[in-house]
């Protein structure tokens, strides 16, 4: 889907709006067991920051990078670590082949106490055997209806989890953990079925729950700063939106778009939200157009023209399609 595309292309344009200058932030990790050849640092809101090392045993790795707001970083993938400007923190990994099995944190506070709930959440992930990443549960075969009741379990755990330091945490951090999560289980709530007929060749009313048209009947999308900063969620937007318009028009699942016209997706997205969650969600489109190896650039100026007119609130959305368009 489209959406994901702009999760994955992002890396190198999205400077987002500075709360903090120029806070020294200093990361460490040592290693054991790991079966790869490079430990790579990977700070998802700021990319530049990016730097990989080759693997020794138990060899201190040290990053020390000015941030200005909250950033997760990815050390090779399955460790994550939500940062803040001025955080130190030292993380002792133990892996088992190239997936980590113990982590031990040390260093400020809240970032430890942060660190650690990551992990508690990881670990519960992995212990309900949930896959997150819809390809995979695709080559297994997971059953669509099992998946969608495992998708709801396993999201409503990890937010208890991450709600045991609720009042420890600011809530900034807190939205923004949150959407985390939220952008992991409910995209594949919503399109896990249609990908799955698709995949195993069923029809689509045999993988959808009896429970699918009202399993988000009280959940709200937030349009916090916060919960905006979070990429994944800005993605999640996109299905969201045809998730609730199918809804609307009668909830048939043969009228669910997957895929559909830049132009299409821009009127339907414009016409559903307003202010920053449509802010953010056109230009998750835009982007995911602009991006494209088939790109019609003829059509994408017209559109950022009319957003730039009409709909867009964010300077920095503003400045990296101007970067993009050039």
């Amino acid at each position: 889907m489209k959406y994901i595309l702009f999760i994955l292309l992002m890396a190198g344009v999205f400077p987002l709006t500075a709360k903090e200058k120029g806070k020294m932030t200093h990361v460490s990790v040592e290693a054991y067991g790991f079966q790869g050849k490079f430990i790579y640092f990977n700070f998802v809101e700021k990319p530049d920051a990016y730097v990989e090392f080759p693997y020794k045993e138990g060899q201190l790795l040290e990053v020390s990078t000015t941030l200005d707001d909250i950033t997760m970083l990815n050390v090779n993938m399955w460790l994550n670590i939500c940062l803040q400007p001025g955080d130190s923190l030292h993380a002792k990994v133990t892996y088992d082949g190239r997936n980590y099995k113990t982590v031990e944190y040390s260093g400020t506070p809240q970032a430890v106490l942060i660190a650690t709930t990551l992990h508690k959440i990881r670990m519960s992930r992995r212990e309900a055997g949930y896959k997150a990443n819809v390809p995979a549960a695709l080559v297994v075969l997971t059953d669509p209806i099992a998946y969608h009741k495992e998708s709801l379990e396993e999201w409503g755990r990890e937010k208890a989890i991450l709600d045991e330091i609720k009042d420890d945490i600011s809530p900034r951090v807190y939205n923004y953990l949150l959407s985390e999560l939220d952008a992991i289980f409910l995209p594949n709530l919503i399109t896990y079925p249609y990908a799955c007929a698709s995949y195993q060749k069923k029809q689509i009313e045999e993988c959808i729950a009896d429970d699918y048209w009202t399993a988000l009947d009280n959940y709200q999308v937030r349009d916090d700063e916060a919960s905006l900063r979070n990429r994944n969620y800005m993605s999640f937007l996109l299905s969201y939106a045809e998730y609730m318009i199918c809804k609307k028009n009668g909830s048939d699942p043969h009228k669910f778009k997957s895929t559909q016209s830049t132009v299409s997706e821009y009127d339907e997205i414009a016409n559903f939200y307003d202010g920053a969650l449509r802010d953010a969600a056109l230009f998750v489109v835009l982007y995911n157009a602009l991006a494209s190896e088939d790109v019609n650039f003829a059509e994408c100026e017209t559109l950022v023209k009319d957003y730039l007119k009409k709909y867009n609130i964010s300077k920095e959305y503003k400045q990296i399609l101007k970067e993009v368009m050039k």
